[in-house]
């Protein structure tokens, strides 16, 4: 009876307990096969190398400029007669780039040619007359002491003599004005022809043929083509290896461009608290004001180790983990802080020591005292 009364209960629970079987024997199969796993778990492995400091590289925009631009016009007013150049051309300095109309200047200098013709007759009848008039003092003032003539008219002769002295004296005042007024004309005829005060290129043209232009009024913009110059920013904290004629390399749509330092300006510019470093550069085969980057290795005295920045996972109150290799076989997870980070690799501070084995990437399967193998860099 007590058999029968066994069998039945048994029968009860068996459905339970296979119920419960099952998933507690699949439970122990997965921590096996996790514990195997995890104790074949390939890493790869870098050693930390204490360093004293780190080396930042920094890159300060800046933009191309022309050594010297210049909206450039005539200095008298008068009409366009002739513009001898077009956009783009390249020009040396002397060349003629436009006349103004040149008829009433070149009247005027016909006339002062003239006038001065006219000065210098007029200067030298008024010095033969001062001479005839010196000699004949001379005589009458040697007729005068032998008594052959009355002091009377000794004295009209002297004051006749200074009279064309007088008379001399203005005919060459009246000539260096005439000279002045004939030199007054060329400079006006040459300053209706503009002339390229350097070496460029004809960047802007404002104004054609039969325009009435003023004084001063911008003709032509011209751009200097021997010499180009890049502005960059730069923070005042870097600017002391810029020291004027040191050499250095900007980088422009991924080419290297050689440049010396002219200058670095006094004054901080207000929006970007920077200041500007003038370069000059070797080449002319840029475009003025394009994009240029001048690149700044900065060394900052900090101990701690470069690690990949696959090495780091993310941890509690602003730090960052790492996994060590202990003696064992097995991780421990060590705290660090992020000094400075770069694209690949990030430079570190906290509870690794130097010459310690860590794990190069792979960490988001790792947990703390996890065996794991250590694979081929």
């Amino acid at each position: 009876m007590q058999l029968l009364a066994f069998r039945r209960q048994y029968r009860r629970w068996l459905p339970a307990m296979d119920r419960l079987m099952l998933p507690a024997l699949l439970i122990i199969l997965l921590l096996v096969f996790n514990h195997r796993a995890e104790a074949d778990t390939p890493v790869t492995l870098v050693t930390a190398e204490q360093q004293p400091a780190y080396a930042t590289h920094r890159v300060y925009a800046g933009r191309t400029v022309a050594g010297r631009a210049s909206d450039i016009g005539f200095k008298r007013a008068g009409e366009l007669h002739e513009v001898r150049v077009d956009l783009g051309a390249r020009v040396a300095a002397g060349d003629v780039l436009a006349v103004l109309d040149q008829n009433a200047v070149r009247a005027s200098l016909a006339q002062a040619d003239a006038d001065v013709t006219l000065a210098a007759a007029a200067l030298e009848a008024a010095a033969a007359r001062a001479e005839l008039a010196r000699q004949t003092e001379a005589r009458f003032a040697g007729l005068r002491a032998s008594g052959h003539v009355s002091a009377q008219e000794y004295d009209e002769r002297a004051l006749d003599l200074r009279a064309r002295q007088a008379d001399r004296d203005v005919a060459e005042a009246a000539l260096a004005r005439a000279r002045a007024a004939r030199e007054a004309s060329r400079i006006a005829l040459d300053e209706s022809r503009l002339v390229a005060p350097f070496d460029g290129v004809i960047q802007a043209r404002h104004h054609d043929e039969g325009s009435q232009l003023q004084p001063g009024q911008p003709l032509l913009r011209l751009v200097e083509s021997g010499r180009i110059e890049a502005h960059v920013g730069v923070p005042e904290t870097q600017t002391a290896s810029l020291t004027p004629g040191s050499r250095h390399r900007l980088r422009w749509q991924g080419q290297d461009l050689d440049a010396t330092v002219l200058a670095v300006l006094p004054e901080l510019d207000p929006e970007s608290r920077t200041r500007t470093a003038v370069f000059e550069l070797d080449t002319t085969d840029v475009a003025v004001g394009t994009l240029v980057e001048l690149p700044v290795a900065h060394t900052v005295p900090e101990a701690g180790f470069w690690l990949p920045l696959a090495a780091l996972t993310e941890s509690e109150r602003g730090l960052w983990g790492v996994f060590v290799l202990r003696a064992d076989q097995t991780v421990e997870r060590r705290l660090v802080d992020i000094v400075h980070a770069e694209a690949a690799r990030a430079y570190v501070r906290g509870t690794v020591g130097d010459g310690e084995q860590v794990v190069a990437a792979g960490v988001q399967r790792l947990v703390p005292g996890q065996r794991v193998l250590a694979a081929a860099p």
